[in-house]
């Protein structure tokens, strides 16, 4: 009996990984539509708890959000290449091979430029600040906003350190969050004509978890 329950418990688990490994293949497969995708997501879904830790549910949203808004509304994903930004990126190597040792634009410290005007990497480069909390310290940037028609005035959004603004340039930052309920910001959305009006999503950096959306004028 014990070794009748056991194969078909095994039978069951099988059954079970087997079904979620075909929509999560279909997800890798660039010629099936999005929304096909998902139905066969959804069905899974309907057999299977998705509050239960390591159902694969959340993994399955942050897809869906990611990439949604890039096939609405066909769903068709077949003229897309997944791997568009790396071969952009090598393509332009290929035709700027100089590029690769321009050092004339970095910071002390930081490795070569691929560029050769415009931009210049700020850093940080090494992880030289552990403080004994969880993370080591190297600072993460969510998201960014660059005037454009003032390059001098740049935001920008830290996952755990919250929203810092310069209006020179990048020489000096200031952050303007510390008082708010979470220090992360991952989000930011400034008027097209005025960049003084400013949104910003905040959030809790260790579970994802909003607190709403603040503006500021």
């Amino acid at each position: 009996m014990k070794k009748l329950f056991s194969i078909i418990l095994i039978t069951i688990l099988f059954s079970s990984l087997s079904a979620q490994k075909t929509y999560k293949r279909m997800m890798d497969d660039m010629s099936i539509n999005f929304y096909d995708v998902c139905n066969e997501a959804d069905k899974y879904f309907e057999t299977h708890d998705p509050t239960i830790k390591g159902s694969g549910f959340k993994p399955y949203q942050r897809w869906k959000n990611a990439n949604e808004y890039k096939y609405f509304p066909s769903g068709d994903r077949s003229k897309t290449d997944p791997f568009f930004p790396e071969n952009a990126y090598n393509s332009f190597l290929e035709n700027n091979p100089q590029s690769k040792y321009n050092t004339n634009l970095v910071a002390p410290g930081a490795p070569p430029s691929p560029y050769n005007n415009g931009w210049r990497e700020l850093g940080p480069f090494s992880i030289d600040s552990i403080t004994g909390h969880y993370a080591a310290g190297l600072g993460r940037i969510e998201d960014h906003y660059v005037n454009p028609t003032n390059a001098n005035i740049m935001y920008v959004g830290s996952r755990s350190g919250g929203f810092w603004r310069t209006t020179d340039g990048g020489n000096n930052w200031q952050v303007t969050t510390d008082f708010l309920v979470a220090s992360g910001v991952n989000a930011i959305a400034v008027s097209p004509t005025n960049s003084d009006s400013v949104l910003i999503n905040v959030r809790n950096s260790r579970d994802g978890i909003s607190h709403g959306l603040y503006r500021s004028v």
